[in-house]
């Protein structure tokens, strides 16, 4: 009768097989790796990781590849088995051993990114000193998570590094001018752009970036230059005539910035670019009320990921609303207008400007602006956290309680700390009514989520 160890539960039949032929022949690792996908399958990842562990033990020295091969095989059962605290361990101690193995720093910089651990593994790519072969590729990854996290003037560092180590390269150069252009280094970002057109030559896409930076810095005149140099070779391009729409109307030529406009129609019908800056001539000319009209759903279908959009969106509606004597409605889109204008991200800077409102006490304009952002997303479960959250303060638990509750339903686990958040919030308001009950529930489902989060 063969023995088992402790801890695997192997069943009659393709099991129990397997294990026989290992225990008469231990040397034979691909038998472990078979019983060990089988167990996977059968969604049993801790028995899977014993099995590997004891063919780990079997691995002759001169066969190294094949202790990597299991040991990250082991990894990606931890994953499989969420337990992402051992993954994470392990992945560390891979990279420790196999520095010059790109695997490893790749599935752990996934592990960190469902934590919001970025910073982390930023300090662990920066370790990767030069002549590892990964240390390109690394690099790379060092800019777009410093990028990320806002750390512009790391990331700039470090794409200098990466130009210098491994040579110009388009992207390369037209990313430093976005991350100069991000500082307000406009005169750099212009000399970055200039460098990438060099190996591009007539992209208009770069040459909209020299026009921008250029209108940007007050070089109007270069700046038109820019732009129809663009249409000369790229007609109907639609950044050249967007921004000579808006300088024209900056400058009253109202007629001119509809030509503009129009050819953008030909192309491009119902942009809401295009409609926000007909409001704006339409409020120049003393028309608030229709400005309102085409501003108002303009702004709504304006992506948040365009944010100076978005800021004008806003503007034209301060302005008109303030032309028609609403003071509340012009005081919550002139505070928006402001914070949105070079913001690097909507939602963070809708949510930290509740933020504010909600801990300086101004709670009406605090409800304005996350009523402003479920307009946009109906569903946003941290706009309703921080809805539920002012109707606490205002005294109306019952208010509070269903928002929370609504909150609480999030389902996306992208979005499972809002969702921890919100089961907390119950958990308060519920003790705050006297249902210890409901509380603890809440409690617990909160704690039980923050332990082990589902699968993405």
């Amino acid at each position: 009768m063969i023995k088992i160890p402790a801890g695997l539960n192997l069943q009659p039949g393709e099991e129990k097989n397997l294990w026989q032929e290992i225990s008469d022949r231990p040397d034979r690792l691909s038998l472990y790796r078979k019983l060990a996908r089988l167990l996977e399958r059968r969604n049993r990842p801790r028995e899977a990781v014993m099995v590997l562990k004891r063919a780990l033990k079997k691995v002759p020295a001169e066969r190294p590849r094949e202790a990597l091969d299991i040991k990250k095989q082991i990894v990606r059962l931890y994953e499989a088995d969420g337990d992402d605290r051992s993954a994470v361990r392990a992945y560390r101690k891979l990279i420790r051993e196999y520095p010059r193995e790109w695997v490893p720093y790749e599935r752990l910089e996934r592990v960190y990114a469902r934590q919001d651990r970025k910073a982390e593994m930023v300090k662990i790519y920066r370790a990767v000193k030069k002549g590892n072969p990964q240390r390109e590729r690394i690099l790379k990854r060092l800019v777009r998570l410093e990028t990320d996290l806002g750390n512009f003037p790391s990331a700039r560092s470090d794409l200098r590094k990466l130009l210098k180590e491994f040579g110009p390269d388009y992207m390369r150069l037209k990313d430093l001018g976005r991350l100069y252009e991000k500082t307000g280094n406009l005169k750099s970002a212009i000399v970055s752009y200039k460098k990438a057109l060099k190996l591009k030559p007539r992209n208009p896409d770069l040459e909209l970036m020299i026009g921008v930076s250029k209108r940007k810095t007050g070089q109007r005149k270069q700046a038109r230059a820019a732009f129809r140099e663009i249409l000369n070779h790229t007609p109907g391009w639609y950044g050249s005539h967007i921004h000579l729409a808006e300088m024209d109307i900056e400058e009253g030529r109202h007629q001119s910035a509809e030509e503009h406009m129009k050819a953008i129609d030909r192309r491009f019908p119902g942009n809401s670019r295009v409609a926000i800056n007909r409001a704006r001539i339409l409020l120049a000319e003393g028309q608030p009320q229709e400005a309102l009209d085409l501003s108002g759903p303009a702004a709504v279908q304006t992506p948040f990921y365009y944010t100076d959009e978005l800021s004008l969106g806003h503007q034209v509606q301060a302005e008109a609303h303030a032309a028609l004597d609403r003071e509340e409605e012009a005081e919550y889109h002139s505070l928006m207008a402001r914070r949105l204008k070079g913001s690097a991200d909507y939602f963070s800077t809708t949510i930290e400007t509740a933020d504010e409102l909600i801990e300086s006490g101004n709670l009406d304009l605090a409800e304005k602006v996350t009523d402003g952002l479920l307009e946009r997303y109906p569903v946003n479960s941290l706009a309703r956290i921080k809805k539920a959250e002012i109707a606490r303060m205002r005294g109306d638990l019952d208010q509070a309680l269903a928002l929370a509750a609504e909150a609480a339903k999030e389902d996306n686990p992208r979005y499972l700390k809002d969702k921890i958040r919100a089961l907390e919030l119950l958990a308060e308001l519920y003790g705050e009514k006297g249902d210890k009950e409901k509380a603890e529930q809440c409690r617990r489902r909160a704690g039980e989520l923050a332990a082990r989060p589902p699968e993405k």
